[in-house]
């Protein structure tokens, strides 16, 4: 009874400063709202910050307090870290638990404290990381996912000073856009596409998500070039991802991240419950054991390793049937709505 209690109260943090949209948030959010739950402390080193209430998104409230609540916090399950270690690691104490997303998030100060922690690991390629690299033994769960209405509401995509009506897109991106999600594959596949005067242009790829200045002016050709198929964010909730995804054919995501791949992240699951299917970067899913991958090209995605690879996916979007794809692939899914992340 005392150990039920304990769940039921627990605390729960999003440390990172450096996230706002991506992966971690949505973990926070889905796992938060499978347990019931609507509240995710952050902190701040401004105690005049402290109490404040904002909105985290997707119904979610965050509330900002001094680090010290956490130090003083007993069993404290911290959802995201990333770039934070300068509280975690004074907390030597395995009563911690800890998701670690990738391998980008490990420590770089402070390894030693991860021999403490209780680890949980979202993709088993991180899992075999942290063991092989550090002699850390995890635990691996799949990613929670709440099973939200797929609505449509005719709601305004907005980036900067400029107001883009929802459109349905035959293929769309939902990444980020910045280093390392390879924006810059679906780039060139865009301008080629372009460059071919017979070529339907409304087929080209359209990209929704913040996006990271620099990387749009070093790789993207300035945003001038970029914003011809930019349809910028959409809101922070359930119903702004539908909106985006609905009626959607194909979305593709292009990440890779070193020592990592093989499993399934957001952006992959928000595709499949909408019934769109996915295009991923082969080097996610190349030379990895069957175990480590639940991905297999031509099953249950698609799989580019380039741009000339990709146009050929999106001169032909409209005479392939994925049908078959997308059910084998709505079969990755039951298990992240059933993770059974109240027991942890």
């Amino acid at each position: 009874m005392t150990e039920k209690k304990n769940r039921q109260s627990r605390r729960f943090f999003f440390l990172s400063d450096f996230h706002r949209y991506g992966g971690a948030v949505t973990f926070t959010v889905h796992l938060l709202t499978s347990l019931r739950k609507n509240l995710v402390y952050r902190v701040s080193q401004s105690s005049h910050k402290t109490g404040e209430v904002g909105n985290f998104g997707y119904g979610i409230k965050y509330r900002i307090e001094l680090p010290s609540l956490i130090e003083k916090t007993g069993n404290p399950f911290v959802t995201d870290f990333f770039q934070y270690d300068k509280i975690l690691p004074k907390l030597k104490r395995n009563d911690v638990t800890v998701v670690i997303h990738d391998p980008t998030e490990i420590p770089n100060e402070d390894k030693s404290c991860l021999q403490y922690w209780n680890i949980i690991c979202i993709r088993k390629t991180v899992q075999r990381y942290l063991k092989e690299k550090f002699n850390v033994i995890s635990r691996f769960m799949y990613h929670p996912f709440w099973p939200y209405d797929t609505k449509y509401e005719n709601m305004d995509m907005k980036h900067n000073d400029s107001v883009h009506q929802f459109k349905q897109w035959n293929l769309v991106s939902i990444s980020r856009i910045e280093y390392g999600k390879n924006i810059d594959v679906i780039m060139k596949a865009n301008k080629k596409l372009e460059s071919e005067s017979k070529s339907d242009r409304n087929l080209s790829v359209r990209m929704y998500g913040p996006f990271n200045h620099q990387y749009v002016n070093d790789e993207l050709g300035g945003k001038e070039e970029f914003r011809k198929y930019y349809c910028g964010t959409f809101p922070k909730s359930f119903e702004g991802i539908s909106n985006v995804l609905n009626g959607t054919k194909f979305v593709i995501d292009l990440s890779t991240i070193n020592d990592d791949g093989g499993g399934t992240q957001y952006t992959f699951l928000e595709a499949i419950h909408h019934g769109a299917a996915l295009v991923i970067n082969r080097k996610w899913i190349e030379n990895l054991p069957s175990e480590f991958c639940d991905f297999k090209e031509g099953y249950n995605c698609y799989a580019v390793s380039d741009s000339k690879e990709l146009l050929d996916i999106i001169k032909n979007s409209n005479r392939i049937d994925t049908s078959q794809v997308v059910r084998n692939s709505r079969k990755l899914l039951d298990r992240h709505i059933n993770s059974d992340w109240a027991s942890v």
